[in-house]
């Protein structure tokens, strides 16, 4: 149980990384006989309310392991929409007169039914808390392989020197949003926004504490859209443990393309994504039965989606392969 109780304090944190958060529960923590769990964690942008950020957190009890998948933002899914890219899906509802309650419960719906995947909750937050909770813990160090000069229109660059560096909430933000200068764009980011990760999961093994748990309590408290109810925090936070579990990712495996019209898209590969969806999501029901996550009027999407070559090993980023960036002056 408190093993259990680490992963979803880890939940809560590791979805600010990624502009999203959660409380601790009461209604989890009264399932922790089950076998594993899985939570929808969604980080939103501040403009336009797309979920630019969509991964699964889940944790398996039989290997002690979490298991993170990231789901890129352009990836394809038909919900009859213009662009039908998924990160646009919770904006969609909002934008039809959902709450951001329900909007967040039709997502999870969605995405569930794609990957064929039943979550046992949702985490969402925008980015404020994101910059809190790091600043909270005293800064985060990451390694970079050689030296960065992050340029993002309208706020101070951030450089970064080859080797290990100190980030603040404000500089870590910058870090995971750019992708201007790297050479794959979006995709590198998500290697950027892993490197993070397990940076900041490795300083919350080391050095969490009793006081930097319940200032993130309040953090969490204000800014998350979750149906975890945060309920008796204080009480549960004291069964808290350190270390004990191995952290697993991976992004889940497709190929950008670009479609007739001109726009970017991450199309998923069908076989690889379903034992993605297996191994990761804990899925039990068919993964796309209606597939939604394929265009067949694009030829280039058809080619992609029924590929049999793939291999999910080139995309587990269990080690976090060096970043490709393109070096600063």
């Amino acid at each position: 149980m408190k093993l259990l109780f680490k992963v979803i304090t880890l939940a809560a944190i590791v979805s600010a990384i990624f502009s999203s958060c959660a409380p601790i529960t009461d209604n989890v923590m009264k399932r922790y006989e089950k076998e594993n769990f899985l939570y929808l964690i969604a980080g939103f942008d501040d403009t336009a309310e797309n979920t630019d950020v969509l991964f699964t957190l889940g944790y398996d009890k039989i290997s002690n392991s979490i298991k993170i998948a990231q789901i890129p933002r352009d990836t394809y899914a038909d919900f009859g929409a213009s662009q039908n890219k998924i990160n646009q899906f919770y904006a969609t509802a909002i934008y039809a007169g959902a709450s951001k309650v329900s909007a967040m419960e039709k997502t999870v719906r969605f995405i569930g039914s794609l990957f064929g995947a039943e979550f046992d909750g949702y985490i969402g937050l925008g980015t404020s808390a994101f910059r809190h909770i790091v600043d909270a813990l005293g800064g985060v160090e990451i390694s970079v392989s050689e030296d960065m000069l992050i340029e993002i229109d309208g706020e101070a660059p951030l450089k970064l020197k080859s080797g290990v560096n100190l980030v603040d909430g404000s500089d870590a933000e910058k870090f995971i949003r750019y992708r201007k200068g790297y050479v794959m764009g979006d995709l590198a980011r998500i290697d950027a926004q892993k490197l993070f990760l397990s940076a900041l999961l490795s300083k919350l093994s080391q050095e969490l504490t009793l006081p930097t748990l319940m200032k993130i309590a309040g953090i969490l408290q204000n800014e998350a859209i979750t149906d975890i109810k945060l309920a008796s925090f204080s009480s549960i936070i004291m069964n808290a443990i350190k270390g004990g579990t191995v952290a697993d990712y991976v992004t889940v495996p497709g190929e950008p393309t670009i479609s007739k019209s001109g726009l970017s898209f991450y199309v998923l590969n069908r076989k690889t994504a379903a034992e993605t969806a297996k191994r990761y999501m804990f899925a039990k029901n068919e993964f796309d039965p209606d597939r939604k996550f394929l265009n067949e009027n694009e030829y280039s999407f058809v080619n992609i989606y029924e590929d049999t070559d793939f291999s999910i090993r080139e995309y587990g980023d269990a080690s976090l392969p060096k970043i490709q960036t393109k070096r600063s002056n």
